[in-house]
């Protein structure tokens, strides 16, 4: 298998996996909100609160700790790499550059905007920067979120997709469909994040060179951009529009034409392999070493089992290893109600599994669910067992969705 090859397997194993992570992680959170909202895996939330860390020494709502240490790995990494966690980790680019690779298949060609306007909307991406942190520096609060086409993303078949995050929608869905003509329109024109790693990788430690004497001015690397860089007339690209894909390297069909190198006079390089690892590795690190301080959270610990936790995502997850007193633990159901419906003749009932008493665990969940809806409350938001509304002595809670 040639290098290339495998270069480009590995890269889109580690988007694909960074893809299904983040969704795994968003969809956890609508079940259950003691997992942390897209928010808290998000690096532009960090740079959001930057602002409120320096005015109040705090963290805006909704945003964790996590967001930050994002944030600062990424800086890290655009002041060696590049834009490199654009091109090479970022799921919402991925999934663009899915829609692009389908749209190139199906076209059998490379659309592009006039050079004039591409260029002019190109800063729009440092207008919505701008205009974010200004707004987050008044408001003190998360001002994209509604606009957010990624928060769309980890909304779909919620009820907020075309409510609370409607124009977040229409972005995501606009530059999927626009991606099919035109490659990563959103990650081109309107992301601020990319913006903001673009401006720190103007100083950035590599560079990509272009070996004149030896380039053939084929233009592969210019087709292959998919941020359409003029690549073939540059000795250098040291634009911030690059998302140290790689692309135009591995695509190159002269050997050592373009290439990765260090700064200085000899102009030493670095293979397109380092680049890409070099940048999972640092994330890794730097996760690995929050989590294990607890800096980083994955989850909020409860200290119940996963059995009984998972019914803080509703009754629909009782399953036949759960006991009554789960129920009530959770729910805070009366244990004399679950003793008339499902005739508990002893206390040791209360302890035996559903399975060995005989009950079907969907039978207690219409039964839960029912309850929850004679006291005008929602079973399904609960918080560490603490529901919202009315009934069964509960403490009023709000829990914002996000």
């Amino acid at each position: 298998m040639k290098k290339t090859t495998l270069f480009r397997l590995s890269r889109w194993g580690i988007l694909l996996s960074i893809l299904v992570l983040t969704t795994v992680m968003g969809r956890l959170h609508q079940m259950i909100k003691l997992y942390p909202s897209t928010d808290a895996f998000c690096p532009f939330g960090g740079l959001e609160t930057f602002w409120a860390l320096l005015r109040y020494n705090s963290l805006i709502r909704k945003v964790a700790l996590s967001s930050v240490i994002l944030l600062a790995v990424s800086t890290g990494t655009a002041l060696l790499f590049r834009r490199s966690f654009c091109g090479n980790l970022c799921p919402l680019g991925f999934i663009q550059e899915l829609f692009g690779s389908a749209g190139k298949s199906f076209f059998n060609r490379k659309f592009s905007l006039p050079p004039l306007i591409d260029k002019i909307l190109r800063y729009l991406k440092y207008v919505v920067l701008v205009l974010v942190l200004a707004l987050s520096w008044q408001t003190f609060s998360l001002v994209i979120q509604p606009y957010d086409p990624w928060l769309a993303y980890h909304h779909i078949g919620t009820e907020d997709l075309f409510s609370k995050y409607l124009v977040g929608t229409i972005i995501l869905f606009a530059s999927l469909g626009l991606g099919i003509f035109i490659e990563r329109p959103f990650c081109r024109y309107l992301c601020p994040m990319g913006g903001f790693l673009g401006l720190i990788s103007k100083i950035g430690f590599i560079r990509i060179r272009r070996n004149t004497e030896t380039c053939i001015d084929c233009g592969i690397c210019d087709i292959s951009c998919p941020v359409d860089i003029s690549i073939s007339t540059a000795e250098q690209v040291a634009t911030a529009e690059c998302l140290t894909c790689s692309a135009c390297i591995n695509r190159c069909p002269v050997e050592n034409t373009l290439f990765y190198s260090l700064p200085g006079k000899k102009k030493r390089k670095v293979s397109t392999a380092f680049v890409l690892f070099g940048t999972v590795a640092l994330f890794t690190a730097v996760i690995a070493y929050a989590t294990v301080t607890k800096q980083f959270i994955w989850k909020a610990d409860t200290g119940l089992e996963w059995k009984v936790e998972r019914l803080l995502a509703g009754p629909d997850r009782i399953k036949g290893d759960n006991q009554p007193v789960h129920i009530i633990q959770i729910y805070q159901i009366p244990p004399s109600y679950l003793q008339d419906q499902f005739s508990l003749l002893t206390e040791e009932d209360f302890y035996k599994t559903f399975d060995e008493l005989g009950i079907e665990p969907s039978d207690v969940g219409d039964y839960v669910s029912m309850l929850y809806e004679q006291a005008g409350m929602d079973p399904t938001k609960l918080l560490g067992g603490n529901g919202g509304g009315r009934g069964h002595g509960r403490n009023s809670h709000e829990e914002d969705d996000h």
